[in-house]
């Protein structure tokens, strides 16, 4: 599990909640904040693939791909405010936790740059070499390219309108402490003229993971 050299891990999950609001006769369409999401209600899919090919040696190719929706059953209450999904930066923010968010890292990118999010995209490409394959200290490093993107509403959705970033990074495994890493990437999309956002050390980011790979 720590450095697998082959093989697949293909996961579907989905949530919901009863369409509380079908059972009521309240008008949602001029009913207050408080009363429209006094039963929160959604239906919710995430899907993960990954794939690992040894390439040569213990030099391994990783293909990952994630998609995540949140639905509503009542047009008049429309999405929910919790279990939506945050984009960008390093996933560490746990903070986020407490309105119902999931934390999707972005490598490459500072900030979370959709925080209110309810579907998401994100694909990652990364060649992984170990240093160390010791059960007491597993090293690797890997170099990555990643592309991602989240949308407030399903009609905005445009799969080909996604965020890129490539790098380099490092995992470190230890019995005491578990999986430490440090990646360092370029955001190729946060580049931007107005906003004076033209150097290096402007659009890329250090991130750090400590205990688990974040989504």
């Amino acid at each position: 599990p720590l450095y697998p050299r082959s093989g697949s891990n293909i996961s579907f999950t989905f949530q919901f909640t009863l369409p509380y609001s079908l059972f009521s006769d309240k008008d949602y369409a001029n009913e207050t904040v408080q009363e429209k999401y006094k039963w929160v209600e959604y239906h919710k899919y995430r899907f993960t693939a990954e794939w690992y090919q040894k390439i040569t040696g213990n030099l391994v190719f990783k293909l990952a791909t994630k998609y995540g929706y949140l639905g509503y059953y009542n047009p008049e209450l429309g999405y929910s405010p919790f279990e939506r999904f945050q984009l960008g930066g390093d996933g560490l923010s746990g903070r986020n936790f407490f309105v119902g968010r999931d934390i999707i890292a972005h490598r490459g990118y500072k900030d979370p740059y959709q925080t209110n999010a309810v579907i998401f995209n994100k694909y990652t490409a990364e060649v992984r070499y170990p240093f160390s394959l010791s059960p007491t200290s597993t090293i690797y490093g890997l170099a990555f390219v990643e592309a991602a993107n989240a949308w407030n509403d399903f009609n905005d959705y445009n799969p080909f309108k996604l965020k890129r970033s490539a790098g380099l990074g490092v995992r470190l495994f230890l019995p005491m402490f578990g999986l430490l890493g440090l990646d360092y990437g370029v955001g190729f999309d946060s580049f931007n003229r107005a906003t004076g956002a033209t150097k290096l050390s402007d659009i890329a980011a250090f991130t750090f993971m400590l205990g688990f790979e974040p989504d």
